[in-house]
C-alpha cells in the first residue's frame, strides 16, 4: 500500500514539472512572436488637391524674318551709286544702288519724241490722250469706239476730205437738177457722180487713216512706258512687303534690315544679279518641331513663350500661326509657325530658341505635395491612405510641378483620399502605419513619436516540485 502512494506521488510530481515546462515554454514562444512581429511606421499625411495649372508642350526650334529676300537688278549697266551697306535699316521702296541711267534716259527721250509725233498728227495733246487712256484703257473699244470718232471727225485731214465730199455731194445734185431742165449732157452729170464717190472714199479713207494713227499713238505710248520703266529701274528700290505685317505700327513702319551687300560703285552687273539680302526683323517667325504625339493639342492662337540664349531668364510672348498638317515621317514630328514681336531688336533671325506652348491656361488638376512622391530605381510612385495601412500608386506620372506641390496622375488614383508625406521610403504595399497628427507633427518635429508598444505578456512564477 504504501509503495503504490509513493508511485502515485512520483506521478503526479512529474506529471506538475512537465506541465510547468510547457506553460513556460507557450509564454515564451508567444512573446519572441510579438517582438518579431511589424511595428506600425510614424507617417504624416495630407489630401490630394485640386488646382488650377498651365497645360504646357515645350519645343525648340529656329527663328526667321517675317520676310527674307534677295534683292536683285531687273537691268544690266554699271553702278553709280550704293546708298546703304550691312546692318542699315531701310523701308520699303527706299532706294538701294543707282545704275547708270544715260542709255536708259536716251531710249525714253526718243520713245517719247514717237508718241508726241502721233499725237500732232491726230490734233490731240497728251493730256487728252491720258484722259482717253485712264478712262478707256487700251482696248479696242479706244480705237473704234463712239468716242473716238468724234476725235477723228476732228481731224485735219478728215475735216478736209469730209468737205470735199460735202462740195461733191452739192454739185452733184446741182448737175442733176440741170440734167431734168435738159441743161446739161449726161456725160456730165455722170462725171459728177463719180467725183462724189471718189470724195466719199477719199473721205472713208483719211477716216481709216486717223484711226490707224491712233493705234500707232498707242503702241508709241507702250513702247514710251517700256522705256520710262527701264528709266526707273535704274534704281534698285527696298521690296514692298508681299505678306500684311501684324505689328502694332502702321504700315509704314515696316523696315527691313540689310543682311549682306553683294555689290560696290563702279561695278558691272547683269540682269537679275543679287545686290543684297534684307530680313524684316519684327516680326519674327519660329519655326518649331513637336513630337507628333502631341498634334491634338496644338491650335492656331495659342500662347507661345519664347526663350533664347542671349538674354537668360527673359521670356518673349508670341502666338501660333500655322501648323503643318503632316507628319515628317523619319522624325515623327510635325512643324508649328508662331509669330513672335520684337520690337526691341532683341531676337535674331537665325538663331536658336526654346519655347513652351501653352495649350490649356487653366485645366484640372490633381496635386499633391512635391515630398510623397517616392522615385527610386526607375518608378514613380506615392503611398495613399487606406485604413490603417498603405496602398501604392506605382503607375505615377508627374505634370506641373510649382512651389511644394507637383501635378500627379494615374488610373488608380482617386479623386480624393489622403497621401504619405513623411515615412514614405519605410514603407511597401500594404504596410501598417501611425499617423502622426498635424498638431505633434509641429511641435515635436524634431523627436519622433513612436506607437504604443504592447505590453509584454508576464512570466509565469516556477512551479514548485
Amino acid at each position: 500500500m504504501k509503495r503504490r502512494t509513493s508511485a502515485s506521488i512520483l506521478v503526479a510530481a512529474v506529471l506538475a514539472t512537465a506541465w510547468a515546462g510547457c506553460a513556460h515554454k507557450e509564454e515564451k514562444a508567444a512573446e519572441n512572436k510579438a517582438a518579431e512581429a511589424p511595428q506600425p511606421v510614424v507617417v504624416t499625411v495630407a489630401p490630394i488637391e485640386k488646382r488650377s495649372v498651365e497645360r504646357t508642350i515645350e519645343a525648340v526650334g529656329s527663328l526667321r524674318g517675317w520676310e527674307q529676300v534677295t534683292v536683285g537688278s531687273k537691268r544690266s549697266g554699271r553702278v553709280l551709286k550704293v546708298f546703304h551697306d550691312m546692318g542699315d535699316r531701310v523701308k520699303p521702296d527706299e532706294p538701294l544702288v543707282q545704275l547708270d541711267p544715260v542709255d536708259a534716259q536716251l531710249a525714253y527721250n526718243a520713245a517719247e519724241s514717237r508718241y508726241l509725233a502721233e499725237l500732232v498728227r491726230l490734233g490731240i495733246t497728251s493730256q487728252m490722250a491720258d484722259d482717253f487712256v485712264r478712262r478707256y484703257g487700251i482696248s479696242e473699244t479706244l480705237v473704234n469706239g463712239p468716242q473716238t470718232e468724234e476725235v477723228i471727225e476732228k481731224v485735219a485731214a478728215v475735216v478736209q476730205y469730209r468737205l470735199s465730199m460735202e462740195k461733191a455731194a452739192a454739185d452733184l445734185a446741182r448737175q442733176r437738177n440741170l440734167n431734168r431742165k435738159g441743161a446739161s449732157t449726161t456725160q456730165e452729170l455722170e462725171d459728177r457722180e463719180t467725183d462724189y464717190r471718189t470724195s466719199i472714199a477719199a473721205y472713208d479713207n483719211a477716216k481709216s487713216t486717223a484711226r490707224n494713227i491712233i493705234a500707232m499713238a498707242l503702241a508709241s505710248r507702250v513702247n514710251r512706258d517700256q522705256q520710262e520703266q527701264l528709266l526707273k529701274d535704274m534704281t534698285i528700290l527696298a521690296p514692298q512687303p508681299q505678306e500684311a505685317v501684324p505689328t502694332k505700327a502702321k504700315a509704314d513702319d515696316v523696315v527691313y534690315a540689310i543682311a549682306s551687300r553683294s555689290v560696290a560703285e563702279g561695278q558691272m552687273i547683269k540682269e537679275g544679279e543679287a545686290v543684297f539680302d534684307m530680313v524684316i526683323e519684327n516680326p519674327l517667325r519660329l519655326w518649331l518641331t513637336v513630337p507628333e504625339r502631341f498634334s491634338d493639342r496644338v491650335r492656331e492662337g495659342q500662347p507661345v513663350r519664347i526663350s533664347v540664349a542671349s538674354h537668360p531668364g527673359r521670356t518673349f510672348e508670341g502666338k501660333v500661326a500655322r501648323i503643318n498638317p503632316t507628319i515628317d515621317s523619319a522624325s515623327r514630328t510635325f512643324h508649328v509657325e508662331a509669330v513672335a514681336p520684337n520690337e526691341e531688336r532683341l531676337l535674331h533671325p537665325g538663331g536658336f530658341a526654346k519655347a513652351v506652348i501653352v495649350t490649356e491656361a487653366a485645366a484640372d488638376a490633381a496635386v499633391v505635395p512635391i515630398e510623397s512622391v517616392v522615385q527610386y530605381a526607375g518608378v514613380t510612385k506615392l503611398f495613399l491612405l487606406d485604413g490603417d495601412k498603405v496602398r501604392s500608386i506605382d503607375d505615377l506620372v508627374l505634370g506641373r510641378e510649382g512651389t511644394g506641390w507637383v501635378e500627379v496622375t494615374s488610373k488608380k488614383l482617386p479623386a480624393t483620399g489622403q497621401v504619405v508625406v513623411t515615412g514614405q521610403t519605410k514603407l511597401a504595399d500594404g504596410a501598417k502605419i501611425f499617423v502622426r497628427p498635424p498638431e505633434s507633427a509641429k511641435s515635436e518635429a524634431s523627436t519622433p513619436i513612436e506607437p504604443d508598444q504592447p505590453e509584454a505578456p508576464k512570466q509565469p512564477a516556477p512551479a514548485k516540485s
